[in-house]
């Protein structure tokens, strides 16, 4: 009899043992088994690493880290390293890159009215800029491009900088100046038309060899924003800056719309706060840098002239009514007319 009871305690003693130990180790099973998920976000931008376009953009990235609680984490790949900008915007559309910083002319290639952003003398300043950039006009723009091709324009006000001109060897004041010369502008119809509407031949020279046309004399000048001239060293090879601010230019910040709507909603509200914090970031340096390396450029031997810019607005005044069939006939008009 006593050994039958101390066999019977010694079983429900081990079967209380194990069940404690089951259950204990359940809960450490299921503790361990429900880490934070993290997804990586692939963020592109066509610029070097150490413009203030990707500086912004690894700002963005700091912010959505950090306060993602482990959820989010963006990946920052500058100067084209996953592709030139329209390949990124391809891969956009099928969500093997979630998000990319690019030009409204390479955008253009996907949905025509974006080219309007970069006519010429479209906006009167800055802050025009940033309200049209901000418009319902770009909301139209905007929700049309995410119908048609997935992609969800997240900001259009994103500064790069307003374009001037310069030249080798000769200053120009009046579009008469620029007769016979063979100034560089992107292979994209609205720059074309810009200089040749400022009295210039325009000649297409890719980005990557712009620097050595200078230097040979390949053309006689180029259009760019200050801060790019002096990062890539056009002074080198120009004489004369020109303040034309013929274009004033935004890049846009572009998402995967399925990737972006599905987020939760303390994501997408911390996705775009980090992109407001971001973009000020970006547009405060570089209206900066306008005028810092603006005087940087005279100390580095360039000449700088302010034009006649009333005479070249008036002469670019029709470029916006050769691209009517395809932004709209009242686009241009509507931007410009932003208050």
């Amino acid at each position: 009899m006593k050994r039958t009871c101390l066999l019977v305690f010694a079983v429900l003693f081990a079967l209380v043992t194990t069940f404690g130990a089951f259950a204990g180790g359940s809960k450490e099973k299921d503790s361990a088994a429900a880490p934070v998920k993290e997804q990586v976000v692939k963020l592109s931008t066509p610029v070097a690493p150490d413009h203030a376009n990707t500086l912004a953009a690894n700002k963005f990235a700091e912010i959505v880290n950090k306060g993602s609680g482990g959820r989010l984490k963006v990946e920052v790949f500058p100067a084209n390293q996953l592709g030139n900008v329209k390949d990124v915007i391809e891969y956009v559309m099928t969500g093997s890159v979630h998000m990319y910083i690019g030009g409204t002319s390479e955008t253009s290639l996907f949905q025509s009215e974006w080219g309007v952003m970069d006519c010429p003398y479209l906006f009167r300043d800055f802050d025009h800029l940033m309200k049209a950039a901000n418009s319902p006009v770009i909301k139209e723009m905007s929700d049309k491009l995410e119908k048609s091709r997935g992609v969800k324009i997240l900001a259009a006000d994103m500064y790069y900088g307003a374009r001037h001109l310069t030249t080798r060897n000769k200053a120009i004041n009046s579009p008469e100046d620029l007769k016979g010369m063979l100034i560089r502008a992107p292979d994209q119809p609205v720059y074309l038309e810009a200089v040749k509407a400022m009295g210039a031949t325009p000649t297409p020279v890719a980005f990557s060899d712009l620097y050595m046309a200078l230097k040979q004399g390949v053309v006689d000048g180029q259009e760019n924003p200050i801060p790019t001239i002096y990062t890539y060293k056009y002074y080198e090879a120009q004489k004369f800056i020109m303040l034309t601010g013929h274009m004033l230019r935004v890049n846009l910040i572009g998402a995967n719309a399925a990737w972006y709507n599905g987020l939760p909603a303390d994501l997408k509200q911390l996705v775009d706060g980090a992109l407001k914090e971001a973009i000020k970031y970006n547009n405060d340096l570089i209206l900066q840098q306008e005028k810092d390396m603006l005087e940087e450029l005279k100390k580095l031997g360039m000449t700088v002239v302010q034009p006649d810019v009333a005479v070249f607005r008036e002469a670019a005044k029709d470029v916006p009514k050769k691209f009517e069939d395809k932004w709209g006939k009242d686009t241009a008009a509507r931007l410009a007319a932003v208050k």
